[in-house]
């Protein structure tokens, strides 16, 4: 109507995680294709009825198990009645997973629609049920071509069944919930990433399944606990909007409210059209309020009518829960190495030369990209399924598709490469000295002096400058000490996260005398010491190399059971502001945040910067994981091993959303690094670039560091801090495409050129490979200013 002053819209979305609880073919056999069926009966029953799907991984599979359904598929695709609230493969993490794992989620999903037919180009992408997101999420959305997103789970937010606290406890203060629904009172904004990339943003504040009892009654129609009959009578209806619509409209600062419905493989409301039609026939004279069914999207273009309205917020929506970052370390492990082969293979490919062969190994690598992508799901990555599901598909997938990606890289070394081909940096000449005195082992370097005690169980005791009167960086106790916490979380959440919960040391390295074993090895010089916490055997490894200031080092072993590990640092520094890298940027956290202690998500690098002489300590990690730091007493500590098995409150209730057990039974090897950086910040240091040359690891298999070395000739650029993070031929369209990636110089003029080949054209697209302008060629290269953290470029080369 006209006259219209409030609208409740009713998006009713799929949400069918691959393999949570279930393998994917269990999942697919009893919830899935029924409710697909469903879906599309009602959308043929009702011309004006939106169901939207939140990812590609179930459609595909019903796409080609049901071959007699695709042309209805195909046709409400292309009318936008089935509707795509992501072209991801999956509804993917954000905080894990490497970026072009992210954006490769969301190229595949894309191509595999337009491979079959559907001209679907969403400019949504929802994040249903991730557990927290990356704050560079903007960056990564618009540098794929989306302009909308919606996210539920934040930091203090409330959800059913995951704490033993009444609902009124949250949101809580000083949390992300906090602000959007109390300060801010909308539950849309603006999202600003790092690099200033900006979407529409919706959160969901009453679950991503809030009107999901539309036209039942009783507590939950989740597949998990049905506790509900369908009652579609007028009454119950019209209550249930008005309750909806009570918790919505107060947090709205526009004319329309968004009620999700799908819950987790919840069948489609029976005759939704029908039923709001009738509602709003009998009570919208009464009530004013207009109830529709759209998808998300269109809420948001509705929304976006009224831009002025909404905040403008650079919303870090984390910690919302903390155990995830570091559960099962060997799976986490297959995936990122997983993602990391892919891209070189596609770059020997590149520097192979014959475009046949590239043809070859794209269609090699197809296969265990999907599996890449698919590992970026929210209960994959994270670590959050049970064992069963983990040793029957997760980890069978993985390895699988790394064995492929090897064999194919096995085919791309240039034939007589040795280890010893293309080289790293030259070494200097200098060397490391090294002397033990009464248990107590002393390293020089040009860069530093650190001694090691065996009686503080080979934990480091004193580092300083060899230089300026012998300045410390590191403060008093024991450094690089491994500590063990009684851990009553689980593959989600750490134990102090949640009330009844508890996160209790049990133990360190450094209570016991430790032997401290030394090597030298290419003027190089390796520290090992061996100790047992909860009769596990840790090991301990330090490589102090004179060429380099960065000390690198590895723990590995395993956690004993309902256990943490982490590696405690005593530092100098006192600051306020914690610089890490995320997916998309570089984000700035304070120490706390809802937690005690608060452990942050970790991509590559964090680096604290004292308030008063200006001095500076990195940490680096190989693979992503969780750092905490304390203002009080300057520690910083990093979780190296994680074995917490499920959520227990009092030390027996288990928390009802958490419901997987699980277990790390394998050992693990944690490296991680240490630099004490010179006056200047983040960007003064280079820490980025020093945290790729780390990517590496000095006890890797000798063949490894010449190919990434090799493959980082495929392509390159006039900017050191322009990073080449992928180079693959084009899934769309003709050419390659080429990734770009930084952290510093986003707005700032590059070029790219691919050593050894002509250029014909170039192309900026997005990361879904749509051109969006050409791009001018000079001196054999392709000009381009990076519109934010990545670009996406077409390259057309010279046969």
């Amino acid at each position: 109507p006209a006259d219209v002053e409030k609208v409740i819209i009713f998006g009713e979305s799929s949400h069918w995680d691959p393999n949570w609880l279930y393998t994917s073919e269990e999942y697919y056999r009893r919830y899935v294709r029924d409710n697909l069926y469903l879906a599309l009966s009602e959308l043929q029953k009702e011309p004006r009825r939106i169901y939207s799907l939140e990812s590609v991984f179930f459609l595909q599979m019903f796409w080609e198990r049901e071959p007699q359904q695709r042309e209805a598929v195909r046709r409400l695709v292309n009318e936008g009645r089935l509707r795509l609230t992501s072209t991801g493969v999956t509804t993917a993490d954000t905080l894990l997973p490497r970026a072009e794992a992210i954006l490769r989620d969301l190229l595949l999903g894309q191509v595999w629609l337009w491979d079959n037919g559907m001209i679907q180009e969403p400019r949504l992408a929802y994040f249903t049920d991730s557990f927290g997101c990356s704050p560079g999420l903007p960056s990564l959305l618009r540098a794929a071509g989306f302009e909308q997103t919606a996210i539920t789970r934040i930091d203090g937010a409330y959800f059913p069944g995951c704490d033993y606290e009444p609902e009124a406890n949250f949101p809580r203060a000083g949390s992300s919930a906090f602000k959007l629904s109390r300060q801010e009172r909308s539950l849309d904004f603006i999202w600003r990433g790092p690099d200033g990339a900006e979407v529409l943003c919706h959160w969901n504040a009453f679950n991503y399944g809030q009107g999901d009892l539309l036209a039942h009654r009783g507590l939950s129609r989740v597949y998990l606990a049905p506790f509900s009959i369908s009652d579609p009578s007028d009454r119950n209806v019209a209550r249930r909007i008005r309750q909806f619509s009570a918790r919505l409209l107060p947090c709205s600062r526009t004319p329309y409210v968004f009620c999700p419905i799908g819950f987790d493989f919840v069948p489609p409301i029976r005759d939704l059209v029908s039923l709001l039609d009738r509602y709003n026939e009998r009570h919208y004279a009464r009530t004013g309020l207009w109830a529709v069914n759209a998808g998300l999207d269109d809420y948001l273009d509705l929304v976006g009518c009224h831009r002025e309205r909404l905040p403008v917020l650079e919303l870090d929506p984390n910690p919302y829960w903390t155990g995830f970052y570091t559960s099962r370390p060997t799976l986490k492990e297959l995936a990122y190495r997983l993602v990391d082969r892919l891209e070189l293979a596609e770059k020997l490919a590149l520097i192979h030369g014959d475009d046949e062969t590239a043809r070859e190994v794209a269609e090699e690598l197809r296969e265990p990209w999907w599996v890449a992508v698919s590992s970026n799901h929210h209960d994959f990555i994270t670590g959050t399924s049970p064992d069963r599901v983990v040793e029957e598909e997760q980890r069978p997938w993985l390895l699988e598709a790394n064995e492929a990606v090897h064999r194919t890289i096995q085919r791309l070394v240039p034939a007589g490469m040795s280890a010893g081909d293309h080289p790293a940096v030259p070494a200097t000449g200098a060397e490391v000295r090294c002397d033990f005195d009464e248990g107590r082992l002393r390293v020089a370097t040009p860069h530093y002096v650190v001694e090691m005690d065996q009686a503080a169980g080979g934990g480091i005791v004193r580092a300083y400058l060899p230089s300026d009167g012998g300045q410390d960086l590191l403060g008093h106790g024991v450094s690089n000490d491994v500590v063990s916490y009684r851990d009553s979380g689980g593959l989600w959440r750490m134990g102090h996260e949640f009330r009844g919960g508890r996160f209790r040391e049990t133990g360190r390295a450094s209570q016991r005398p430790a032997r401290l074993e030394v090597e030298r090895n290419n003027g190089n010089v390796e520290v090992s010491c061996e100790t047992e916490l909860q009769d596990e055997t840790i090991v301990r490894r330090l490589v102090f190399d004179a060429n380099t200031p960065v000390i690198r080092m590895r723990l590995e072993g395993r956690a004993a059971r309902r256990h943490t590990i982490t590696v405690l640092f005593q530092t100098t520094i006192s600051t306020a502001e914690l610089v890490m890298d995320q997916p998309g940027g570089v984000v700035t956290r304070p120490p706390k945040k809802l937690y005690e202690p608060t452990f942050w998500p970790l991509q590559r690098f964090v680096h604290l910067r004292d308030n008063t002489d200006d001095h500076g300590l990195a940490l680096f990690v190989r693979w992503p994981g969780a750092v905490h730091y304390g203002p009080e007493d300057g520690e910083l500590e990093t979780v190296a091993l994680r074995n917490a098995n499920r959520e227990m409150a009092f030390g027996f209730l288990p928390l009802p959303a958490t419901p997987a057990r699980g277990h790390e039974d394998r050992p693990y090897a944690f490296d991680y690094a240490l630099w004490f950086t010179p006056g200047g910040n983040w960007r003064d240091n280079e820490i980025p670039r020093v945290a790729r040359g780390l990517s590496g690891s000095p006890w890797a298999p000798p063949e490894w560091p010449p190919l990434y070395r090799l493959a980082a000739t495929a392509v390159t650029t006039s900017r050191s801090e322009v990073v080449v993070s992928a180079a693959k031929p084009a899934s769309a369209g003709e050419g390659w495409i080429v990734r770009l990636y930084t952290l510093t110089e986003p707005g700032e003029s590059v070029f790219v050129r691919v050593p050894g080949r002509q250029l014909r054209a170039a192309w900026l697209c997005d990361a879904r490979e749509r051109d969006i302008e050409p791009l001018k060629l000079a001196d054999g290269a392709a000009h381009l200013t990076m519109p934010g953290t990545i670009a996406s470029v077409r390259l057309i080369l010279e046969p």
